[in-house]
């Protein structure tokens, strides 16, 4: 039995769907350091995350309370 094989037009938009893909990084790069007001929001969003897990982690998570001693529990 063979592999199924697939026709040259399915190929043939993959291959320009990769290659639209791959400009995708530089992009998005491009458009973060911009000074597009969009993008002035996506780094405040980034930053309140930021904030978010590190308050997460400091207040509410028992993860970034100090340790109790190895005696205390005997």
């Amino acid at each position: 039995m063979s592999a199924p094989r697939c026709d040259a037009g399915a190929q043939g938009m993959l291959g320009k769907a990769l290659a639209r893909a791959a400009g995708v990084p530089a992009r998005v790069r491009t458009w973060f350091y911009s000074d597009a007001t969009s993008a002035a929001l996506a780094w405040l969003a980034a930053i309140a995350l930021c904030a978010g897990v590190l308050a997460w982690f400091f207040v509410a998570s028992p993860y970034g309370a100090p340790t109790a001693p190895v005696y205390a529990e005997f």
